[in-house]
């Protein structure tokens, strides 16, 4: 996961870029993956953000790879990596609590 605009330029323990990750998967797969080069680059997508739900209750499964900031020196930057990684799933209720991002 290289930064959009920053990829490669800056030193890594800054923490802008992440990975290399593995993706599974193709274009035909719900894990879509694809590696291309595009505009004299190497680019690359997948889904980012995954949604699983029954729509008989009120629960929501969702995990973010980037997390809720886009801001790098935020604690939420990419805190959902792991989870996204791992494919571990938040679940969201109307009734749980409510956390507060900026």
């Amino acid at each position: 996961m290289s930064h959009m605009l920053l990829g490669g330029k800056l030193p890594s323990f800054l923490g802008f870029d992440r990975g290399p990750i593995a993706i599974l998967g193709n274009r035909a797969t719900i894990h879509q993956g694809q590696i291309y080069r595009a505009g004299k680059r190497t680019t690359t997508f997948c889904p980012s953000f995954r949604m699983v739900m029954d729509l008989s209750t009120e629960e929501v499964r969702s995990n973010l790879a980037g997390g809720p900031s886009d801001r790098r020196f935020l604690e939420w930057y990419c805190s959902g990596l792991e989870g996204w990684i791992k494919g571990d799933y938040k679940t969201v209720r109307p009734d749980g609590p409510q956390r507060k991002f900026p």
